[in-house]
Formats: C-alpha cells, structure tokens, sequence
C-alpha cells in the first residue's frame, strides 16, 4: 500500500512537471545585443598598424594581377590636435577649414603603401571622433567625382569646384548592427551637358552589416562589419552607384581588415592587419 501511494504521488508530480513545462513559452529567444561600442576606432597616437593585402581595379573587388607580391601597407597615428595647415599649408589650410564647418585639426593617419617594386605611395589621412555624437568623421577627396560630372560654381567658371576636400562620415555606432546612416549628401550643379545645367546628388551612407569573427593572418577578432556606399541620383534617378568601402573594425583596435575602392583614375586596396604594436 505504501508503495503504491509513493508511486502514485511520483507519477502525479511527473505529470504536474509536464503540464508546468509545456505551458512555457519556448518561442522566447533572449534579445541580440545590437549594440555596437563607441572605441571602434581609438585614434591613438603611436599607434601603427601593418597591412599585408594587394591593389583592386577601379571601383571593383577584382585583385590587379601580381600586386600582392609586393603589396605592404602601414597606418601610423600621429597626434589628435593636428592642424590641417601641417599638410595643406596655411592658406589652402585655411580654406579647407572654411569648407569643413571651421575644422582646423584632427588626427592625422600616416598611410605608406608600397604599390609596385621601388614605389611607395604617402596618403595623408585626416580622421577625427566627435565625443558627443559619438562619430568618426575621415576627410576624403571628391575631386574625381567633381571631375567625372563636370561639377563648376559656375557655367563661366574655368574648371571644376575646388572644395573637393570633405569631411564624411565613417562611422556611427549608435546605428547599431543593422542600423543605416547618411555619411554625406549634396546636391551640386552639373555642366556635363553644355546647354544646360543639370543638379546631381550625391549621397554617401553607411550600414552596419553585422557583427563577425574574422581571421586575417592567423589572427581571430570579433570585428563590426560596416559597408558604405555611394549613388549619384540626377532628377531622382540614379545615375551611378557602388560600393565606397568595407571596413571590419575591432572594439579597442580599430580596423583590421578593409576594402578601399578606387575609380577610373586610380586603383583601389583591399589590406587585412598582419601586426599592430600595441
């Protein structure tokens, strides 16, 4: 009789456990962590970075043949209070700043890459992080872009705009993983067509892709993958587009891995990190 009563109260219990288990909501799933953290990208001065990696035509992923066999590439952070007369020199300095909400420094980036057997190539990159936003801004070159479309002031005017020299932005976390953001956007008079002027907008804007685990060169990071793009839309149609940049960066680190597209004028890069010295 005991044993009976045990049994009966084990298996009442059993059945107690199986009704409470399949009334629980197994659907719920705990919420992804789409955040992404505001050090993406310290702009330490004395940081360097050494990229290995090779050149790509145009504005395309395609590697230019035999490049990587001498391809190397290196990023040196110098001070964040460099003035853009240090590079520009006072006056064209000056007028930079003036085209740029009155910026006048930012961190200076110091790219060196050897792009052919004997030629090293120096791009000065200014980059800067907005504490309050939490952006990363880097200055870039619309010259081709100007150039490509006849971009003037004016239709009298002798040659293309001269405020080529921007201030996008790179990166916004506060986006989050998913999240899209405008990098740049400006509406500019066009004389591609003589007899007539035709307004062209440009718009540069970013998405955050995803959070990933890469390894480049044997080394694995957990790396926030951003992708920007570009389009050039005349009269609400878009009149060219394409990929600007594909970035990995890694909290605390920095970029790790990157494609950096080129144009008609000049090649891009594609360079994954082989050291960092800290």
């Amino acid at each position: 009789m005991k044993k009976s009563l045990f049994t009966l109260i084990c298996l009442v219990s059993l059945a107690s456990i199986a009704m409470f288990n399949g009334c629980k909501d197994e659907t719920t799933a705990p919420a992804e962590d789409k955040t992404v953290p505001n050090d993406v990208f310290p702009l330490t001065a004395g940081h360097k970075f050494t990229y290995n990696g090779y050149l790509t035509v145009q504005d395309t992923e395609t590697p230019v043949s035999g490049s990587s066999a001498v391809y190397a590439s290196s990023w040196s952070v110098g001070s964040a209070a460099t003035p853009l007369s240090a590079i520009f020199g006072a006056q064209y300095g000056a007028y930079v700043s003036s085209k740029n909400g009155g910026r006048t420094s930012a961190s200076l980036i110091y790219d060196s890459t050897t792009v052919a057997p004997g030629v090293t190539v120096f791009t000065p990159i200014f980059v800067y992080y907005d504490s309050t936003s939490h952006d990363y801004y880097y200055m870039t070159n619309l010259g081709q872009f100007f150039r490509s479309s006849v971009v003037k002031d004016s239709a009298g005017a002798a040659g293309v705009r001269m405020d080529s020299l921007r201030f996008i932005k790179l990166a916004s976390p506060s986006a989050g993983i998913g999240g899209t953001f405008t990098c740049f956007e400006q509406t500019y008079a066009s004389y591609a067509n003589p007899g007539a002027v035709t307004n062209i907008t440009l718009k540069i804007t970013g998405k955050w892709e995803g959070k990933q685990d890469v390894t480049v060169n044997g080394q694995t990071f957990s790396a926030y993958y951003i992708k920007i793009d570009r389009a050039a839309v005349v009269n609400g149609v878009t009149a060219s587009s394409g990929v600007t940049a594909k970035v990995w960066l890694v909290k605390g680190v920095g970029p790790v891995k990157m494609f950096l597209a080129g144009n008609t004028e000049s090649p891009g890069n594609f360079r994954e990190l082989t050291v960092k010295n800290f």
